[in-house]
């Protein structure tokens, strides 16, 4: 199991494109997806554990894109 932890964000965050991603790629809620960015912007770490290490990296390089700083855990 991996673990991508969202641990802050950069001017500019694409914060609808961050909900999408997760929706998306991750199959995640629209509702945990939104608390997430939320949680995000307050300034609070969030971490979204994912089965494939595959799909963590590719999750983690689009949410660069889009401005987040993400750091990858695996377990």
């Amino acid at each position: 199991m991996a673990k991508v932890i969202l641990d802050s964000w950069r001017e500019g965050l694409e914060k609808i494109s961050l909900t999408k991603l997760q929706v998306n790629m991750l199959g995640k809620s629209l509702t945990e997806s939104k608390n997430n960015v939320d949680s995000l912007l307050d300034d609070k770490k969030v971490v979204i554990e994912i089965e494939s290490l595959d799909l963590a990296n590719e999750f983690l390089k689009e949410a660069e894109k889009i401005g987040a700083n993400c750091e990858l855990f695996i377990d």
